[in-house]
């Protein structure tokens, strides 16, 4: 039982190192920073489109120009682990709250 602990444990850490690791390396090779500048370069296209168009006075919908590029991160996973910090959550308020009402009611005696 003891040996299993270990090994689940051994596991846990090792995905959490990773992860970490993925995260700081992208962040220290610039990867996020990279993805902004081409965020920026394409409202940049945009905006010299724009102007362009309203030079050559091409009737303009500003719905044309403005690119909504959200992430939809609704999957299994991310749902779960949702549901799991919810309740993970909800225990710990549930934890503190009881621990507050003990410590009041020993003062109150």
């Amino acid at each position: 039982m003891k040996k299993k602990k270990n090994k689940l444990f051994k596991i846990v850490f090792w995905m959490f190192f990773l992860s970490f690791a993925l995260i700081y390396f992208s962040e220290v090779t610039g990867y996020y920073e990279y993805k902004n500048y081409q965020k920026k370069a394409m409202t940049n296209e945009q905006i010299k489109q724009f102007e362009l168009d309203v030079k050559n006075g091409k009737k303009v919908d500003l719905d044309q120009y403005i690119k909504e590029d959200t992430a939809k991160y609704n999957n299994k996973l991310s749902d779960a682990a949702n549901t799991l910090s919810n309740e993970i959550s909800k225990i710990i308020k549930g934890g503190v709250e009881n621990t507050f009402k003990l410590l009041t009611s020993l003062v109150d005696n």
